[in-house]
């Protein structure tokens, strides 16, 4: 009667355990697979982030606006520097005026004409923004967009 009671609890232990480590072998053969992902090379890193972050690539510098108050007229040149071994186009640049005491009056897009080569430096001079409201005593350029020219 002992040794009934007794394979009695083996055997109900075994039902017990066998699921159990059926389920652990199960997560551990998942997490490997999950390990066994391969991140992207490189090239393919790097390409990824030319795209997504365009503007950490495209440096603006040499800033100069002049303000035509009694057309109410901007006019912005300045130079962009690709530091990407990519080229770029179809950039866009966000301009925000400011005032005296920094509030933002007026925010504008101005659309960039043609090809920004990689490694390459460009100017451009005279693109105007309109309705630039008198107050204005800063301009501040960003890039919010640039597309990765084929």
């Amino acid at each position: 009667m002992i040794g009934f009671f007794r394979g009695f609890r083996i055997a109900a232990a075994a039902r017990l355990l066998i699921p159990g480590i059926i389920v652990l072998i199960s997560i551990v053969s998942i997490a490997a697979q999950t390990r066994a992902r391969k991140a992207p090379d490189t090239q393919t890193q790097l390409l990824n982030n030319y795209r997504n972050y365009a503007d950490r690539y495209i440096r603006i510098s040499d800033e100069k606006w002049k303000y035509d108050d009694v057309a109410q007229i901007a006019t912005h040149s300045f130079s962009l520097k690709n530091t990407a071994g990519v080229a770029y186009s179809e950039i866009e640049l966000r301009v925000n005026y400011l005032s005296p005491a920094g509030k933002a009056l007026k925010s504008s897009t101005i659309k960039i004409p043609g090809v920004l080569p990689a490694y390459q430096t460009k100017k451009f001079k005279d693109l105007r923004v309109e309705k630039v409201p008198e107050a204005s005593d800063q301009a501040v350029l960003a890039v919010t967009k640039a597309v990765i020219h084929p």
